[in-house]
């Protein structure tokens, strides 16, 4: 459990900078096979200048729920509710 609230709060850092934004997954899949590959994901979140690869890397683990190895556009959309500060609930889901 505590692996999972630690991972979460990395998370939250990762896409906290994309909070303000409506990122669009579509702009993320950039080979446009309907997922967020480890590369992609960790080439924009460094292309930035928001996040080292380390740190893009434990945020895409933290996404990555379902631990497939490429983020899906649910677990994108769940990561951004969760990261949003307006959102009462993301504090209690972590």
């Amino acid at each position: 459990m505590t692996r999972i609230a630690i991972l979460g709060l990395f998370a939250l850092c990762a896409l906290g900078a994309q909070a303000g934004e409506d990122v669009q997954f579509s702009t993320l899949d950039s080979d446009a096979d309907g997922v967020i590959s480890e590369r992609e994901y960790v080439s924009w979140k460094t292309s930035l200048g928001e996040a080292s690869p380390a740190d893009a890397l434990i945020g895409f683990i933290a996404i990555d729920v379902d631990s497939s190895g490429d983020i899906t556009e649910a677990e994108l959309e769940a990561a951004k509710v969760a990261s949003d500060p307006k959102n009462e609930n993301s504090k209690d889901q972590m």
